[in-house]
C-alpha cells in the first residue's frame, strides 16, 4: 500500500514539474530606447511605448525642429516623431517626456549636423630651437579652433601662445628658453558634440635647452 502512495506522490510531482508555468509582462511605463540619434537629413523614428495604461509623450523642450506625429496611445504602442532636415553644421537634442498612471520617463532625441567632428594633426611632435619663434605644422580639422577645447601639459601655458589655424595649418609661438633646461609640453585640442561625438588629438612640443 505504501508503494502504491509513493508512485502515486511521485507521478503527480513529475506532473506538476512538467508544467510550463504562464508569464505575463506587466509595467506601469517603460521604454526600449534611451537615447536614439538621427542622422542630418529629414527622418521618422518609432518609440515602443510599454504600458498596461494610458499614456501620452511630450516635447519637453518644445524644440521646432521635433514633429510629434502620434504623442498618445493605450497599451503598449508605438510613439512617432518626425524631424525635418538638420541644415545646420553642428548637432541638435530635444527630451521627449512619457507618462502614464502617475509615472513619468524620459527619452532623448538627438540628430547629426552637416559636419562629422575630426581633428588630426600631421605631427605628433615639433622641436623649436631656443631661440624660439613662430612654429606651425599640418592639421585636418572639419572645426573651427573656437568650438575646441584647448589645453596645456605642464607649463605650456606660459610659453606657448596664439594658437591658430589657418589654412589648414595649426600655428603657434613659442618663446625663448630662458631656463637652464630643456622642456616638453602637449597642446590637446578636444570636441564633444551634444551626441557625445568625440573629435581629439595631441602635438608634442620639446624644446631645446639653451
Amino acid at each position: 500500500m505504501n508503494r502504491i502512495i509513493l508512485a502515486l506522490v511521485a507521478g503527480m510531482l513529475l506532473v506538476t514539474g512538467c508544467q510550463k508555468e504562464d508569464t505575463t509582462f506587466n509595467t506601469d511605463l517603460a521604454l526600449d530606447s534611451r537615447f536614439i540619434i538621427l542622422n542630418a537629413p529629414a527622418d521618422t523614428t518609432k518609440i515602443v511605448v510599454y504600458s498596461d495604461h494610458n499614456w501620452t509623450m511630450e516635447n519637453r523642450d518644445n524644440a521646432p525642429w521635433v514633429i510629434v506625429q502620434k504623442g498618445s496611445g493605450s497599451g503598449t504602442a508605438y510613439a512617432i516623431v518626425e524631424v525635418p532636415a538638420n541644415t545646420d553644421d553642428y548637432p541638435r537634442a530635444a527630451t521627449l517626456v512619457f507618462k502614464a498612471a502617475g509615472k513619468m520617463d524620459t527619452l532623448k532625441l538627438g540628430q547629426r549636423g552637416l559636419i562629422t567632428p575630426k581633428i588630426a594633426i600631421t605631427a605628433t611632435a615639433v622641436a623649436p630651437g631656443v631661440a624660439g619663434g613662430t612654429v606651425s605644422t599640418g592639421i585636418d580639422a572639419s572645426l573651427p579652433l573656437n568650438k575646441m577645447n584647448l589645453g596645456y601639459s605642464g607649463d605650456g601655458n606660459t610659453w606657448i601662445s596664439d594658437l591658430e589655424i589657418i589654412d589648414n595649418q595649426l600655428i603657434f609661438n613659442v618663446a625663448p628658453n630662458s631656463t637652464a633646461a630643456a622642456r616638453t609640453t602637449k597642446i590637446y585640442l578636444n570636441y564633444v558634440d551634444l551626441l557625445g561625438t568625440i573629435a581629439r588629438d595631441s602635438l608634442s612640443v620639446n624644446q631645446a635647452k639653451p
